[in-house]
Formats: structure tokens, sequence, C-alpha cells
């Protein structure tokens, strides 16, 4: 009897030995693999300032706004070669058919007749507010395509950082279903010697399959942001973006704005190019209003005095309006900088030190028989959402200082 127990004694010895030790190094290599995804190590790839030239140099919203700042532009030394002061309305696209017959539709401009609208007999000298017309409504395409650059800058941006980010992301849950997988097949040793219940292996295999979800929806997040990247580069869809950031980011060497929020919204009309233009704008209805108290007989005056007046007005409320709301997403994104940067410190300080070393002691009890299998599953899974939230949080922060650039048009620290 006793020489036929001894061979299944040993071999029940062998299988716990040998599953202790396969979880164990399978558990090992993903926290070692969590700290290198957490030091963010990379290989070659497309740097920050080489996105950022292609950008300006390729967007074809950017060339098609600096085509259209250059077409207003030249309209600046030929008006002054306009001897009659009606073609400067043409020229400026005034509505002077609504002007001379209250119609809305462009077609009404020929059917008003010129001489309903301006006594030429009036006209004094050259046409020198239409002059300042041109001139402003030459700033405001300007302002707008420096607007323009300005966001699209800042886009790139939140695009490289949340790539950046994203591809860390990928790389903790790929090592994640790594060390799951080893984890599974150890488990399946222990459940042979009947160490562990089957509810142990379809917790772990279901935990297995919801990481291969996640995977799934990372990969696809991936293809969009840098669908979305190469879009704002001017680049072709199917260009491989590998973002590369030197030295790493972590929660310890995160930039910090180099401007407070008073600063960022007392600098809004001087550097935010939109807010520039309204002004701008607002200037050309005023000396739309000068052009019609100079040439305009006393028929339509009224008519066109009120127009003039009710397109300053306009302006005025609607660049009030952008100004407000540029605080409020000033104030918001503000707030949302500094959650992030806490949420970055306290994952990268606290809770993943923390996750780490449970971790540890986990798989040195579960090799002595004193932890469940269970709870050491849960605290890999708990190390990997805190390794997700920590990049995402990371993520979130770049991504705020971005948005606070393109909102206030002052650089920040990166």
């Amino acid at each position: 009897m006793t020489s036929g127990k001894q061979p299944l004694r040993i071999s029940s010895w062998h299988c716990r030995l040998l599953m202790g030790f396969c979880m164990l190094s399978c558990l090992l290599v993903g926290l070692s693999a969590f700290a290198r995804a957490a030091d963010g190590e990379v290989g070659e790839g497309d740097s920050l300032d080489l996105l950022l030239q292609s950008a300006v140099t390729r967007n074809q919203q950017l060339i098609s706004a600096a085509a259209q700042s250059q077409r207003y532009n030249i309209r600046i030394p030929l008006v002054d070669n306009l001897s009659d002061p009606l073609l400067a309305f043409y020229y400026l696209d005034f509505p002077i058919g609504n002007i001379s017959s209250g119609l809305t539709s462009p077609e009404s401009q020929a059917q008003a007749g010129p001489a309903t609208k301006v006594t030429l007999r009036s006209v004094r000298g050259s046409v020198l507010n239409g002059r300042d017309m041109v001139e402003n409504q030459a700033l405001w395409y300007q302002y707008l395509s420096e607007d323009l650059i300005l966001q699209v800058t800042s886009q790139v941006r939140q695009s490289f950082f949340q790539l950046l980010f994203l591809d860390r992301m990928i790389a903790v849950t790929e090592q994640s279903l790594l060390t799951l997988d080893g984890v599974i097949e150890s488990s399946d040793a222990g459940y042979a010697v009947g160490k562990l219940r089957q509810r142990d292996l379809l917790d772990a295999q279901s935990a297995r399959y919801h990481l291969q979800a996640e995977l799934l929806r990372l990969r696809q997040k991936r293809l969009s942001l840098a669908l979305d990247l190469n879009y704002l580069c001017g680049q072709p869809s199917g260009t491989e973006v590998t973002p590369l950031r030197d030295p790493e980011l972590t929660s310890e060497n995160l930039p910090k704005p180099q401007h407070t929020l008073a600063d960022f919204i007392s600098g809004l009309h001087n550097h935010r190019p939109k807010v520039k233009g309204y002004q701008a704008l607002g200037g050309r209805f005023k000396a739309m209003r000068s052009m019609i108290q100079m040439y305009f007989n006393r028929e339509v005056r009224t008519e066109a005095m009120y127009e003039a007046d009710s397109g300053l007005r306009a302006i005025k409320a609607e660049g009030a309006d952008f100004y407000h709301r540029l605080i409020a997403d000033l104030q918001r994104t503000m707030a949302d900088l500094e959650k992030n940067r806490e949420l970055a410190a306290l994952y990268g300080r606290v809770l993943l030190p923390q996750r780490r070393q449970a971790l540890a002691a986990g798989l040195a009890d579960l090799q002595v028989g004193k932890a469940e299998y269970a709870q050491v599953l849960k605290t890999l899974l708990d190390l990997h959402q805190d390794q997700l939230a920590y990049d995402q949080s990371l993520a979130d922060y770049m991504t705020n200082l971005a948005q606070l650039e393109g909102l206030s048009g002052l650089r920040v620290s990166w």
C-alpha cells in the first residue's frame, strides 16, 4: 500500500511547486512590464516639432485661410484707384440692393440701379473711408488665418499626447494579457491536483476576455486618433504615426503653465487673434457708417444707417459672446488641469506603488498557501486598471495644456 501511494504524493508535490513557480515568474514579469510602461519606454518615432511643422506647411485649411487673407489684403491698394464710390461698396460686398429696395436676394443689386443709392455730385475727393473699410476687412481675415493656425497647432498637440499615452496603455494591456495567460496556464496544473476550484479558472478566463475587449477598444481609438493627426498634419491617412517624447513624461516631471488664470484672461485682447478680429470687423461697420453719411442721399440714408448700425451691434454682441465663452472655457480647463495633475501624482506616488507591493506580497503568500488565488488575480487586475488610470490622467493633463494655448493664444511650456 505504501509503495502504491508514494508516486502520487511526489507527483502532487511537484505540481504544486510548478504551479507556484510559474505564477511567481509570470506575475513578476508582469510587474516589471508595468514598471517599464509607467516609465514610458518607447523606441524611435515622430517628434511633436516635426508634426507641428508638417501641419503649418501642409494643412489645407491653413493654406486656404492664408490665401483668403492675401486676397483681401490685395484690395487695400486697389481701392484708392476707384473713382466711383459706388464701386467701393460693391467691392466690399456691401448689401446695397437691400438698402435700395429692402430685398434680400443677391439679384436685387442689379434691379436697384446705382443712381437711386448714391448722389455722385456729393463726392468730395477720394474714397478715404473706403480704404478704412477694406483694411479692417482684410484684418478680419488675417486674424482668422492666425487664429486657425493657433487652433490647428493646439489640436495637433492634443492628438499627439493622447496618442502618446494611448500607446502606453495598449502596451500595458498587452502585457497584462501575457501575464494573465501565464497565470491561467499555471492554474490549470493547480486545478488538476485539486488546489483550485473551477470557478477560479472561469474567473481568470473571464478576466482575459475583458482585457481582450479593452485592447480592441484601445486599438480602435488609436486608429481614429492617428487618422485625425494625419489629417491635421496634411499627411496621407495611412501614414504610420508613432509619437516620441524625450524626456518621457511622468507625474514627477509634468510641465507647468507659465501663466496664471488671470494672465490668460487679461491677455485675450492682445494674444487671441479672433478677439482682435472682432474689433477690426467692428471698425469696418463704423467706417461703413461714415461712408453712408458722406455719399448716400437722404432718401436712403436712414435705412443704410440702420443697416450699418445693426451690423455693428451684431458684431459687438457676437464678439462679447465669444469673449465670455473663452473666459468660461479657460476657467474650466484650468480646473481640469489641476485635477489631472493631482490625479497623476496620486496614482504615480501612492496607488501604483501600493498595488505593486500588494501584488508582490500576495504572490509570496500564494506560494506558501497563505493567499487565495482569486485575491491575487483581483490585485493583478486592479494594478492594471490603476496603470491605465495613471496614463489617462497624464494624457488629460497634457491635453489641458494644449487647450489652454489654443484658448488664450499665450504659449505654455512643453
